[in-house]
């Protein structure tokens, strides 16, 4: 019996990818205006949630994922990225920078972009879910995982080894298989 290696998908040098940058703490927003004027492709998810000081509520925008920013560059741009005052490394596997699928980041702006609840991140590991489509409401079109969370069901999208994005849907809204 003769058996094979097959080496790790390793990205060519000319593709273009998705990668996650940590950042420096509470920096997101400033990295994010660094990278516009650096001429550097990005996404940072933000969504708007009501905060409470002693004296009044205020809506303000927020990073759906604390602590980091999405980069759409070619692996010669590394450099330039962690060059940038606030972008600390990238997200590593074997001491490599790990490229996010096309996939997962454009749903993960879906979900941001058009739920009316909140999306929440997770870094948990969780088990593989049942693959659901959501068929009405704004998300509809959106395929995830269904989770039952603290009894709340809830669709996850999966982001490569970082965590999850998750947002709770009424199950009359999800078409299972």
């Amino acid at each position: 019996m003769e058996l094979s290696f097959v080496p790790p998908i390793i990205p060519a040098a000319d593709e273009l990818h998705w990668y996650a940058v940590y950042t420096a703490p509470r920096a997101e927003k400033k990295v994010a205006e660094r990278f516009i004027q650096a001429g550097i492709e990005h996404y940072l998810p933000l969504q708007k949630v009501k905060r409470r000081w002693s004296d009044r509520v205020k809506e303000v925008e927020v990073p759906v994922v604390h602590g980091y920013i999405f980069v759409h560059i070619f692996p010669s741009a590394f450099r330039k990225v962690l060059s940038i005052y606030g972008a600390i490394a990238f997200v590593k596997e074997f001491h490599k920078p790990v490229p996010i699928p096309d996939d997962q980041i454009a749903r993960l702006k879906f979900m941001v972009d058009y739920s009316e609840e909140p999306v929440t991140f997770s870094v948990e590991e969780l088990v593989p879910g049942e693959i659901v489509t959501i068929n009405r409401g704004p998300l509809m079109g959106l395929i995830g995982e269904l989770h039952e969370i603290k009894g709340k069901h809830q669709v996850v999208i999966r982001i490569e080894k970082l965590g999850c994005a998750l947002m709770i849907v009424p199950l009359s809204f999800i078409n299972r298989g």
